[in-house]
């Protein structure tokens, strides 16, 4: 596979991953989403290595960076990388925190600590050669708020094909239940599975909640919310399978989500899907999810028991397999990768 860089043709493209120290050891989103573009993108010919620290850029033909939640690291290989003279690609990953910091009571230091991030954040936005965000509403949030910023390609979030496959038998087998509502993300406020909890009180529902604990607080408080609650530890992704198959709804209503990793893989297993309203899974899932608001339990509950009463959604599944999988993601990752050795 030839492509055209900087200079010279080369037979190959070289690229540097950049991330947060810790994205195996305290695995979220922005985890999956690196790993699974390394792996598609290496599958199309490009190399990829994957760095925590600074380093030598030379071998490479552009650096690309994750996640701007945590953007202190992000800025500082930035500022390397254009040192070195690389062009810089930033999968954003982005979604506003000050609601969630101020609805659920955060520290003054948080929210502060928030805000004063911005200032990271708009060099981020503003120095990058290119943004990779995930949406279009997500794009026009940074736009909105840190004003003009550097060119971008959208690179929709992705999800392995294999769900498509998902049977329910091993985790039925494994754990007794069937036909209950599932909520699979890291167990935190602002996944807000305790108010997901609260809201499903005396329905009858088992609601089982799947995740690492990143607060173990805030854990213990959804483990003691009622009997219809039942925890399970985190799950490789092959197992995670047969969870969402086994499940009657997937829900995920925390403060945002964009759009949700466990939901796209929820979806393309035949799950049916609740979404929180804040974030971009509107403009992932369209009229074939249901939305709920993060702050009102009676919306959480609502929106449950109206896609209990719905039909399994087909139509969801092949929306996700056409317009989502990693393959995608890697295809739509090389384009702006060209974009940016081209100058365009």
């Amino acid at each position: 596979m030839i492509i055209q860089g900087r200079g010279e043709p080369r037979d190959i493209m070289r690229v540097l991953f950049q991330i947060r120290p810790d994205y195996l050891t305290n695995m979220a989103g922005d985890s999956i989403q690196m790993l699974k573009t390394r792996q598609y993108l290496e599958r199309l010919g490009v190399r990829v290595d994957v760095s925590t620290t600074l380093t030598d850029l030379r071998p490479y033909d552009l650096v690309h960076l994750f996640n701007t939640t945590r953007v202190r690291e992000t800025y500082i290989f930035l500022r390397q990388a254009r040192q070195q003279g690389k062009p810089v690609a930033v999968s954003t990953i982005y979604w506003d925190a000050a609601e969630f910091l101020a609805r659920t009571g955060s520290s003054s230091g948080a929210t502060t600590a928030w805000a004063s991030a911005h200032r990271l954040r708009r060099r981020v936005f503003q120095e990058a050669t290119i943004l990779l965000p995930n949406a279009r509403e997500e794009m026009e949030l940074i736009s909105r708020q840190f004003g003009p910023v550097a060119p971008h390609h959208i690179v929709p979030n992705g999800v392995e094909e294999f769900f498509a496959h998902a049977r329910p038998d091993a985790f039925t087998r494994t754990y007794g239940l069937r036909n209950f509502i599932l909520c699979v993300g890291r167990i935190a406020p602002r996944k807000n599975q305790l108010t997901l909890a609260e809201a499903l009180r005396d329905t009858g529902l088992t609601l089982v909640l799947l995740g690492p604990v990143n607060d173990a607080s805030y854990a213990a408080q959804c483990a003691a919310a009622g009997s219809h609650v039942i925890m399970l530890p985190f799950m490789e992704h092959h197992r995670l399978a047969a969870a969402y198959a086994a499940a009657a709804v997937h829900v995920l209503p925390g403060w945002f989500e964009t759009p949700g990793l466990a939901n796209l893989e929820a979806g393309l297993a035949g799950c049916r899907v609740v979404s929180t309203d804040r974030g971009t899974a509107k403009e992932y899932f369209g009229h074939l999810a249901l939305y709920c608001q993060p702050d009102d339990p009676s919306s959480i509950r609502r929106a449950v028991m109206d896609a209990l009463q719905s039909p399994p959604n087909y139509r969801l599944k092949e929306h996700i397999q056409r317009h989502f999988t990693w393959q995608r993601v890697a295809e739509e990752t090389l384009i702006a990768y060209q974009k940016c050795l081209c100058g365009k």
